[in-house]
């Protein structure tokens, strides 16, 4: 790489992170930025300088696609970058594709995303009624817990797989009241002893709920991170009062598709990006999609509430800055990169007003969280001088599930034609991952 190359200057960029009424000069050298300067006072119009978004809820080894197939993990990676996403946080079963994943990085001439993993989650064990815990259902392993050793083993175990928090599963599956339960949950005993033994060895526990009442719970247990936002009711002034400090994922992405009408599978997924870099046989199946599977299983209303208590809630939690933007994706109709986008605009809804406020909590706050989990216990915002050029740029006006103008890793521009020819071959290769997850 030539010198020129290597140094990247960008004029009058509005950074609205860092002060809404400025524009800035930026100079990049050797991939990490080198300059910030005020340069005048915005006006309108200006392109817009954001980080990389960051993914707080994705599920690298699980099967996103229609016919039930996991994409390569190299596959994957790429999916991020071309869709803006250069921070990744699997909750599930990372180590199962981190060998491909390590391994495509290495061959890569494109940047991957950062990744951080909690290694296998832990749920709870078969009950009396012969129900497992939440998690044992997917093709990924995960640690059935009982007592203390076995949440010391799981932990050791996972840290010795590389993963950085620890992801504890609870919940019993409802969504609405009176709604079926569909899995056995951890003991509040095991469960105030997750909380404890995290803490004391210094690990961010993130654990998943549903409803109000395991929220509850789980807070007065010690947790403070949900994987999900509450689905079963709106939370009210009082509700919100007793969760002080607690932050939330949005997660509607991955909930969402279970109702969805055939019209709206083929909205979904006639955005620029969509045949670029998914499998194509999943727009096929959705031509031909003749009612929600919401109504097929019985559960279309009850999921229609939730999705709208969720998206309540996480607005409520945006306003306090307490709102993480993720998506769950991986489970079935969502997507790697793609689905995030669709997450802002499904928390957007009609009001524009939220729009800054978004793209903030999906960049700087994403990025703070990505840190806190991975143990970088910087406070450093992601545009300054000294941190690693990864950022986005953004034409104003435009859809927040619009693709960025450009995205920068690391100092290196992302080529998204390059990044779908390489997907395609990928695919073309034979890259379906089915048979060994």
């Amino acid at each position: 790489m030539t010198a020129d190359a290597r140094r990247q200057e960008l004029h009058g960029v509005a950074i609205p992170s860092l002060d809404g009424g400025a524009v800035y000069d930026v100079t990049v050298e050797d991939g990490v930025f080198t300059r910030i300067e005020p340069s005048g006072v915005r006006r309108d119009g200006e392109t817009e300088l954001w980080p990389g978004y960051t993914e707080t809820h994705a599920h690298v080894s699980l099967p996103a696609n229609w016919d039930d197939t996991a994409d390569d993990p190299r596959i994957v990676a790429l999916q991020y970058v071309y869709h803006g996403v250069t921070h990744v946080v699997d909750m599930f079963g990372f180590p199962l594709v981190a060998d491909a994943w390590a391994a495509g990085r290495e061959a890569s001439t494109v940047p991957y995303p950062e990744i951080v993993h909690c290694g296998y989650a832990v749920t709870a064990m078969t009950n009396a009624a012969g129900l497992t815990g939440h998690g044992v259902e997917f093709p990924a392993p995960v640690h059935m817990i009982a007592t203390e050793t076995d949440l010391e083993h799981a932990i050791r175990s996972n840290v010795e797989r590389g993963g950085t928090f620890l992801k504890v599963m609870f919940t019993d599956g409802t969504e609405q009241p009176d709604s079926p339960v569909k899995f056995s949950r951890l003991s509040r005993r095991v469960l105030e002893l997750s909380a404890r033994i995290a803490a004391e060895r210094g690990i961010t526990a993130v654990i998943d709920c549903n409803t109000l009442q395991e929220t509850r719970w789980a807070y007065e247990c010690g947790f403070h991170l949900f994987a999900h936002s509450v689905r079963d009711r709106t939370l009210d002034a009082a509700d919100w009062k007793e969760f002080e400090g607690a932050r939330f994922v949005s997660t509607l992405a991955g909930l969402r598709p279970m109702i969805m009408t055939g019209d709206e599978f083929r909205a979904e997924y006639g955005r620029e990006g969509f045949a670029e870099t998914q499998d194509i046989r999943n727009l096929e199946f959705a031509q031909a999609i003749e009612k929600p599977y919401g109504i097929e299983f019985g559960c279309q209303e009850t999921r229609t509430a939730a999705l709208a208590d969720m998206r309540r809630n996480a607005l409520a939690t945006l306003r306090e800055g307490k709102l993480l933007i993720g998506t769950d994706s991986g489970n079935t109709g969502a997507y790697h990169g793609y689905s995030f986008l669709s997450e802002l605009d499904l928390l957007r809804g009609d009001d524009a007003s939220l729009e800054e406020r978004l793209r903030h909590q999906a960049t700087v706050g994403g990025r703070r969280y990505f840190g806190e989990l991975s143990g970088d216990t910087r406070d450093s915002h992601p545009l300054s001088v000294g941190e690693s050029a990864t950022y986005n740029l953004h034409a104003p006006g435009r859809p927040l599930s619009a693709l960025p103008l450009r995205t920068v890793v690391r100092g290196v521009p992302i080529d998204r034609q390059a990044v779908a020819r390489t997907i395609a071959e990928l695919r073309a290769a034979g890259t379906d991952r089915k048979e060994e997850l």
